[in-house]
């Protein structure tokens, strides 16, 4: 293993463990707490963390600890001694709600008069649930995001042709250790962008790289059809072929779902992230292993300029 990415997976190491350290020493999280795939009441006063995932929970009691939704719904009504984050969620406040640590919410948010926040409140209110009731808005997502990233993998292969046909030499190679590469990489990505969420530079960042890496899956994909066809033309054909069969992978299922089908929907949601992350890791570790096809040098030692 090079020294580059013997420093890189250190790097990323660090970002993983060094949050997760700090939020295990700050907070305690409570197993009995923690509500996924159901719907609970509580009405006893909680000690620790009550975590909230694609469930729903109805908080009528004070909670010693901090209150996490994702992708749920979750009603307070009482004392929140820590802080209240939802992110993609339905967060209500009832009029008896007090947060004494910030309040943190990316989706839906109902804050009755006469609700006390101590810290720092901040927050994005849209409805995301309601967006999956309508399967038009994401599929035209979809295909602006298709098609956005089509012209924009033309136009990268153009600027940088002999990098991306040095990376598509190789890109067979190594699968494994690029995929695990890949995916420490995102990993961590992914939580510097929850901390940086707000500032738009953040996700920008975030969606280009993600692009990039579905660009080079495409090249992959490409490469496996066309045979490594390693012509000067071919890689554009390789992209081309490649990046329309993954489209068809993301978008023709979301077309025979029926609308309002929520429990279908998350299925497919579920199976897009790791379709997505898959590409995502593939991507990003050829990026790195190869240093973005920095060695041009094996195109030309095969003799195929």
């Amino acid at each position: 293993m090079s020294k580059g990415i013997k420093i890189t997976v250190f790097l990323v190491l660090f970002t993983l463990f060094v949050p997760g350290l700090v939020s295990a020493a700050k907070n305690d999280l409570t197993i009995s707490n923690l509500i996924i795939f159901e719907e609970k009441t509580i009405a006893d006063t909680s000690c620790g963390n009550v975590t909230v995932v694609l469930g729903s929970a109805d908080i009528n009691s004070n909670v010693n600890g901090s209150i996490i939704v994702v992708f749920g719904r979750a009603t307070i009504n009482g004392n929140v001694s820590g802080d209240v984050v939802s992110a993609f969620g339905e967060l209500y406040l009832k009029e008896n709600s007090e947060i004494s640590g910030n309040l943190v919410s990316v989706g839906k948010l109902q804050k009755a008069e006469g609700v006390k926040i101590s810290g720092t409140k901040m927050t994005i209110n849209f409805d995301f649930i309601s967006m999956f009731k309508s399967n038009g808005i994401i599929l035209n997502t979809l295909i602006v995001s298709s098609l956005f990233t089509l012209v924009a993998g033309l136009l990268l292969i153009t600027i940088f042709t002999s990098r991306f046909r040095s990376m598509s030499y190789s890109i067979g190679k190594a699968l494994s250790r690029r995929m695990v590469l890949g995916a420490l990489i995102v990993v961590s990505l992914t939580i510097v962008l929850a901390f940086f969420i707000f500032l738009l530079v953040a996700p920008v960042l975030y969606i280009l790289v993600i692009m990039l890496a579905d660009i080079i899956g495409s090249i992959y994909l490409g490469t496996v059809i066309f045979k490594n066809n390693y012509d000067r033309s071919a890689i554009y054909l390789e992209f081309f072929v490649g990046h329309i069969l993954i489209s068809i992978i993301k978008i023709v299922p979301l077309i025979f779902i029926p609308t309002g089908s929520y429990i279908a929907l998350m299925i497919y949601g579920i199976c897009f992230v790791i379709v997505e992350l898959s590409l995502a890791s593939f991507g990003i570790g050829t990026v790195i292993d190869t240093g973005f096809g920095k060695n041009t040098g094996l195109i030309r030692k095969d003799g195929q300029t």
